[in-house]
């Protein structure tokens, strides 16, 4: 359907057609309604909304997602009732865009939701919102059976900010899933938690080498003497990133312990490395004449 298909129709017969027993016609009209800027199309596509058929629900709520009026929110939220997993799934994301607070309470709600494409939208929606309230169903959706799921509620948390969940999060650094370990890295960093540093440390030999960048920079966020030991051991990483990452830390820290370690990274065998060895060192004064 395009603009140009709008001509065939005057808004009376489209407004006929929205209450047609025959589901395509309804689907015909929203499609052609769309187009119109007016508030008595706004109000017959929003009438759409408790429609039964699905593809007129999307159709409906997807001309509607932008439009700015609390009958539109009230009743996404209770199509997270529906029976339609795809009707489910796109309200939350539609409820995220929109980002009106008083859909927070019936998003985190959905967190149940048997579709795991909808438990998806809900830790998405949850974090573009923002709103704090939500930190503790994203603390809990950090158990879901879903990875996906796992590393959205971590990014969630980590666009609200909370300080609040750092025993679930620390408990996420040994997760099946690679991702939700690096991003669960990341936010402890990000919170400077230090109750996370054993549970950092570890990450440290972890077997993928981006859980082990995260846990560098999280160490170099926490900082301190305490972290300096673990830094000086990741300079003998098998991979050039993370030495080179753990030699930036140990400039930042500045602490004298450090200096041998980042002088015998001055002959590693990687290019980034060795200038990361010298930026440190330079922090040190030690290159003065």
């Amino acid at each position: 359907m395009n603009k140009q298909d709008v001509s065939k129709y005057n808004l009376k017969q489209l407004f006929e057609m929205l209450d047609d027993d025959d589901w395509s016609k309804r689907l015909r009209a929203v499609s052609n309604l769309k187009y119109f800027d007016d508030p008595k199309v706004t109000n017959a596509l929003i009438g759409k909304l408790d429609d039964d058929n699905e593809s007129v629900w999307l159709s409906a709520a997807n001309a509607l997602k932008n439009k700015k009026d609390d009958r539109i929110v009230d009743l996404l939220i209770k199509s997270l009732q529906r029976d339609s997993d795809e009707i489910r799934r796109h309200s939350v994301y539609i409820l995220g865009e929109i980002g009106n607070n008083k859909s927070v309470e019936p998003i985190i709600d959905t967190f149940n939701d048997k579709s795991e494409d909808v438990r998806i939208n809900v830790a998405i929606a949850l974090g573009k919102i923002g709103d704090k309230k939500a930190v503790d169903a994203l603390t809990f959706a950090l158990e879901d059976k879903n990875p996906i799921v796992r590393k959205e509620a971590i990014t969630a948390l980590n666009l609200i900010n909370p300080t609040k969940p750092v025993n679930a999060l620390v408990n996420s650094l040994k997760d099946s899933d690679k991702k939700v370990r690096s991003l669960a890295a990341i936010l402890l960093g990000k919170t400077k938690a230090k109750e996370a540093y054993y549970g950092l440390i570890e990450s440290l030999d972890d077997k993928d080498y981006i859980v082990r960048v995260s846990a560098v920079y999280a160490l170099d966020k926490i900082g301190g003497d305490k972290v300096v030991k673990p830094l000086i051991k990741a300079l003998n990483d098998p991979h050039w990133e993370v030495r080179s990452d753990a030699a930036n830390a140990l400039g930042k820290i500045g602490n004298n312990d450090a200096i041998n370690p980042l002088m015998d990274a001055l002959n590693d065998e990687n290019d980034f490395v060795r200038r990361s060895a010298i930026k440190a060192l330079e922090k040190f004064n030690i290159f003065k004449k």
